[in-house]
């Protein structure tokens, strides 16, 4: 799997067991962070909104995922949490520049 979506997946168990506002907080900048590494990868300029889009695709795939593993827990219900974030109308793309 691809380095960058495992920093970002080994950062969000950090955010377990916290107000759900600041878990939402923790997601959105981590995520950001994952799409400016992706961006900054992408050798082609043009391209470099597409990669952060791939970001976000991947990061969601890892999170549901690790979800399926860990049906049933407190660790699921945290990354449903997390999932919601991802998908949410609330989070704005970060614009590359």
């Amino acid at each position: 799997m691809d380095k960058r979506i495992e920093a970002f997946l080994r950062d969000i168990p950090a955010l377990e067991g916290k107000h759900s506002n600041l878990v939402r907080e923790g997601v959105r900048a981590r995520l950001a962070k994952c799409e400016r590494q992706f961006r900054k990868d992408e050798e082609n300029e043009s391209m470099r909104n597409r990669a952060a889009e791939m970001c976000d695709r991947l990061c969601r795939a890892r999170i549901v995922e690790e979800m399926q593993q860990r049906r049933g827990t407190l660790t699921a219900v945290h990354l449903n949490i997390v999932l919601s974030v991802i998908d949410g109308p609330g989070r704005f793309p970060l614009k590359s520049g």
